[in-house]
């Protein structure tokens, strides 16, 4: 197994904080969030390192890793860029599968936002490896109405982060 070695900023997200058994996002390994300055194409990334496991036969990664991936960029980061903490249900999702991603590639996911109305919040996302794209994917997902399920068990794993 390869390291993670997260680029600098990045903190490993705990999906199963306080929850007896772990739950499908651990399963796929490590995931990494990094927060930048509010309104650039960096308020929300998410990152991973590509590990054997991750892969197709082929030795590429798998197209069901970058479209769970992609899914949570598009909630998780979709949600972050218009200022909801709530848990979005994906309605539908469209991936175009542009080049591979190798053991050992740095990827990176971001959300833009296209639309948002009352009940819907629709994106695109990419997923990266440099500034080369491997996924296009376009998202439409729920905004529930009232205060619904938070990501309360969904934390960035700070203790684990590197002293600045």
């Amino acid at each position: 197994m390869i390291d993670d070695n997260p680029p600098e900023g990045f903190i490993r997200i705990d999906f199963d904080r306080g929850r007896p058994d772990p739950t499908f996002n651990t399963h796929i390994g490590n995931l990494y969030a990094k927060r930048g300055e509010k309104g650039t194409r960096d308020e929300f990334v998410m990152g991973f390192r590509v590990q054997s496991h991750m892969c197709n036969p082929a030795g590429g990664l798998h197209g069901g890793m970058m479209m769970s991936v992609a899914d949570l960029v598009g909630t998780m980061g979709g949600g972050t860029l218009v200022g909801l903490r709530k848990f979005l249900p994906t309605v539908n999702m469209t991936f175009d599968f542009v080049a591979p991603a190798r053991v050992g590639d740095w990827v990176e996911g971001r959300a833009e936002v296209v639309r948002q109305t009352r009940s819907l919040l629709f994106t695109n996302i990419y997923l990266t490896v440099g500034e080369e794209k491997i996924l296009r994917a376009s998202s439409i997902a729920k905004i529930p109405s009232g205060d619904g399920f938070t990501f309360n068990k969904a934390r960035l794993a700070r203790e684990e982060a590197a002293p600045s």
